[in-house]
């Protein structure tokens, strides 16, 4: 590691920013955006208004199972698509995958939407998250990738309807 960034200086961040910032640069504005566990603890969308562009960190991710950490929750997630929409962006560029519309919200959206019926109805059989974790099936998506990923995603959606781990 350190032959790798040999050559190379390390800044730290010194500005800090809560909820909402805008930075001109180059003759770009960006409006950088907070957005509440819907991945890592610091996660910032950044909106190009001129170019309706908006880069949406990992809140919502393309063809994959996004890791779910233990504070990230699906509400969050849900209410940080519904801010990042309402921009109405002509193109947006998740954290993994490939950059599309809108679209990735919806994606996202119906996934957590049949991710919680599902995990609601073995809830409701009086199924433990446990058994939850090896029972539930999500064929729709298979083919994503991190397929490894899906019991932090079980876990997130029995918080979400008031299980409690």
């Amino acid at each position: 590691m350190k032959a790798a960034l040999e050559g190379y200086k390390f800044v730290a961040p010194h500005i800090e920013y809560h909820d909402r910032m805008t930075i001109n640069f180059g003759g770009k504005t960006l409006e950088l955006m907070y957005m509440k566990g819907v991945h890592s603890e610091s996660d910032t969308a950044i909106w190009l208004p001129k170019e309706r562009v908006v880069f949406s960190a990992s809140a919502f991710v393309v063809n994959q199972i996004n890791i779910l950490r233990p504070f990230v929750t699906i509400p969050d997630i849900l209410a940080a698509g519904k801010m990042l929409r309402a921009l109405n962006p002509e193109f947006v560029v998740p954290g993994h995958g490939t950059p599309g519309t809108t679209k990735i919200f919806d994606d996202g959206e119906k996934y957590y939407a049949l991710l919680e019926e599902r995990v609601g109805v073995l809830m409701r059989q009086g199924k433990s998250l446990d058994d939850i974790k090896k029972e539930i099936k999500m064929p729709e998506y298979a083919s994503f990738g991190n397929q490894e990923r899906m019991p932090t995603n079980v876990d997130a959606a029995y918080k979400a309807l008031g299980g409690k781990i």
